[in-house]
């Protein structure tokens, strides 16, 4: 009894869960109609949501958004709707074969044929696919993340399921909708085009391959700039290069770009345009700036014809920053195209100062120019003398150039600030760390520039001009008068001091010499006069650069002519003494031979003194000569020998004998002279020393004879500087010129305004 008693407080309680549970389960239905009720929603939701074939679809329900949205708030308040939802996910997962099987169909359909509608319609059969599967998803979404976890979910399997392939077909879908670079091409169609964008937005397609729509989109762009702008350098192409942009490319990012982020609002849609355009834009620019870039060599060559496109470079430089890139490229194309041992130092002078004036273009300040400059001022030692011959001559192009004004140059060793200039701008942030920035405008005052110090220039230009007014035979020096006040501008006069001093040598020289004929005329009339057809010019040893000293002894009336004319010269100035410089000068002569006259000009002292001890006997050996005449050096006797014997003046009769022929002898077909093989040595050496080494000198004619061959002529530099290539060469430039000079006299090649030719 107790026991039973006891039983019934516990059953209730049993009883009373129980009945509470099945009440919550069948929302107040009592007994098995309402679990059945709930697990037939259940089954018929299952139904509902299963993947099925595109070609055999079941109808869809009617109103199924009122009609099935009591089943979804039943299973959810039964806390089932997440296993429902993953239930779902993984059907759509199971089944994606058979949307894999006709994805791999279609594009290999397409990989044979290149046909991209092929690979069109079956972006729009997906969507299809996807849009089926997922009609009633969107019940999901009150409870769940429903249509956007099954889009995400389709999207992993697109896109484990595509080929490798796809890529490419994806960048041939995006170039089909972009216009043709031919301005005269029909446009694509554009509805083609929304149909192309709209279905690869809806599989997600421009999100994922967004970086590949932009690679895709800049190499599009990259080659319109080199295909429509190559070479084109008569204008200026940047602003119809933007004007296509805005025309052509930006409604084409509007239309690809809107779609990719259309989820967002119309505001976040354009910024986010405007943002691409003007990534895009700033790519065609780097692209213009890369191209003139790599055409700036022959820019620089075809300047000033190529102005606009120094123009569009600078333009484009400023906006992309590819400053060190061009300098990193001009350096590059300049070794590699200019600064070889083959060219000519005024071949590179003339090329650079054409660089100068473009570099002044895109940077006035002119550390472009400094950095580019430091390879030509390493790598060629003889670039000042070179740029100071340019100072010196007649009719100078560099001198007053493009009729700029002339300012004296500027000391950067000497840092100052002109605080009165409002055109200063600081010095670019990649400029060079020794650079430091000038105002100068002309060529003239850029090139010297580039050096630390002006004093080298100074003393070159001394050297030069001290040379080129010793070999002015005419006594017009006008030229050279004017060109020392120009130069005086730019170095000032302190510095040009000793010019002064050398071009007044040079008036008070012509002025004695001048006197001391006319003394002659007074003294003895005409014929005393013209006993002394000499004329010299007088330079103060103290103020004059170095002149080469020889211990050469003019004989016979060469030595009466500077006897008379020292004390001629005692007369006009009781208080100077003059020393001749016997080897310095030259001579016309007229020699006057049995059988002929030759007659000669720009004869050296050592060949006039020469041919004039053979006037006492007709036979002498080489080494009498040279004792003869004071100790002369022997290999310069030979050298003046030989210049007699190609004239047909002198003949060697023995080993180291020579004898003058007063009759000429006849030449025998096909004969030649007997060759003395001349190079220039020291004193002292051996005849064993001077065969072996042009012995030496015989192997490099093959190189000599290819050059002359493919070239037609060139001067002895050249030939000696592209010798150079070969590792074995180690001669002078004097000693290819003595060995060329040899076999000039053996026929094998000629030598005519500067420069040596093969003799056919």
């Amino acid at each position: 009894m107790s026991g039973d008693i006891a039983a019934d407080p516990l059953e209730a309680t049993v009883r009373s869960i129980f009945n509470a549970h099945a009440d919550r389960l069948q929302k107040g239905l009592g007994g098995r109609p309402g679990i059945e009720g709930y697990a037939d929603g259940f089954e018929y939701l299952q139904s509902l949501l299963k993947p099925f074939p595109l070609d055999n679809r079941p109808p869809i329900v009617t109103n199924w958004n009122s009609e099935l949205q009591p089943y979804f708030k039943s299973i959810f308040s039964n806390r089932l709707i997440a296993p429902l939802y993953e239930w779902y996910l993984q059907e759509v997962r199971a089944h994606q074969w058979m949307i894999g099987d006709e994805i791999l169909a279609s594009m290999n359909e397409y990989e044979g044929t290149g046909d991209l509608d092929i690979v069109n319609k079956m972006l729009w059969r997906v969507g299809e696919w996807w849009d089926a599967w997922g009609t009633y998803v969107s019940l999901f979404n009150p409870y769940l993340e429903g249509s956007a976890g099954y889009r995400r979910t389709c999207s992993i399997h697109l896109n484990q399921t595509l080929p490798s392939s796809f890529s490419r077909a994806f960048r041939e879908l995006i170039l089909s909708t972009l216009p043709s670079y031919d301005p005269d091409a029909p446009l694509p169609d554009p509805d083609r085009s929304q149909v192309i964008f709209a279905n690869l937005a809806n599989l997600g397609l421009l999100s994922d391959h967004e970086h590949l729509m932009g690679m895709t989109l800049k190499e599009f762009t990259t080659g319109y700039v080199k295909e429509t702008c190559a070479k084109v350098w008569d204008r200026q192409v940047w602003n119809e290069t933007r004007e296509w942009f805005t025309r052509t490319i930006q409604p084409w990012v509007e239309m690809a770009y809107t779609r990719t982020w259309m989820k967002t609002d119309a505001a976040d849609s354009r910024a986010v345009v405007e943002t691409v355009s003007v990534r895009y834009l700033w790519q065609m620019c780097e692209a213009l700036a890369q191209l003139r870039i790599s055409e700036i060599f022959d820019i620089i060559v075809d300047y000033p014809d190529s102005t606009p496109a120094l123009n569009d470079l600078k333009e484009c430089m400023f906006q992309t920053g590819t400053r060190r890139y061009l300098v990193d490229t001009l350096r590059a194309l300049t070794k590699k195209r200019l600064l070889h041992p083959g060219a000519d130092t005024k071949d590179i002078l003339t090329q650079y100062v054409s660089t100068i004036r473009c570099l002044r273009v895109l940077d006035p300040m002119g550390s472009l120019l400094f950095s580019v400059a430091d390879p030509i001022r390493q790598d060629r030692p003889d670039t000042i003398r070179t740029i100071v011959q340019h100072l010196i001559e007649p009719k100078s192009e560099l001198i007053g150039e493009d009729n700029e004004e002339i300012k004296p140059l500027q000391d950067t060793s000497v840092l100052t600030d002109d605080y009165g200039d409002f055109t200063w701008m600081p010095e670019p942030a990649d400029a060079d760390a020794a650079f430091r920035s000038t105002r100068q405008t002309d060529i003239i005052s850029t090139l010297v520039s580039i050096y630390d110090s002006k004093d080298i220039f100074v003393k070159e230009l001394q050297i030069l001009l001290g040379k080129r007014l010793l070999e002015i035979k005419d006594q017009n020096y006008d030229a050279e008068i004017r060109n020392l006040e120009i130069l005086k501008l730019r170095f000032g006069d302190v510095a040009l001091q000793g010019c002064d001093v050398m071009m007044k040598d040079i008036t008070d020289s012509r002025r004695s010499d001048t006197q001391i004929h006319n003394l002659r005329l007074s003294q003895g009339g005409l014929a005393f006069q013209n006993s002394l057809p000499m004329h010299t010019t007088i330079i103060s040893r103290l103020f004059w650069p170095p002149v080469q000293r020889s211990s050469l002894v003019m004989p016979g009336q060469f030595k009466k002519m500077q006897e008379d004319y020292a004390k001629s010269f005692s007369v006009t100035k009781p208080d100077r003494k003059i020393r001749f410089m016997s080897n310095v000068g030259s001579i016309s002569l007229d020699l006057e031979l049995s059988d002929r006259t030759v007659s000669l000009t720009d004869v050296t002292p050592l060949q006039a003194a020469i041919i004039e001890l053979f006037s006492t006997k007709d036979i002498w050996p080489a080494d009498d000569l040279a004792k003869e005449l004071g100790g002369v050096d022997a290999s310069s006797v030979d050298k003046a020998l030989e210049y007699w014997m190609d004239h047909g003046v002198v003949k060697s009769v023995g080993p180291k004998q020579y004898e003058l022929l007063e009759v000429a002898e006849e030449q025998k077909p096909g004969g030649s002279r007997p060759i003395r093989k001349a190079v220039e040595e020291s004193p002292g050496r051996t005849a064993e020393a001077e065969d072996q080494e042009a012995e030496q000198m015989r192997v490099y004619w093959q190189f000599i004879q290819g050059m002359l061959t493919n070239f037609g002529t060139l001067p002895t530099d050249r030939i000696h500087n592209m010798l150079k290539f070969s590792q074995t060469y180690n001669k002078t430039r004097e000693q290819l010129a003595a060995f060329l000079d040899a076999l000039k006299r053996e026929g094998l090649v000629d030598f005519r305004d500067g420069t040596w030719r093969l003799v056919k």
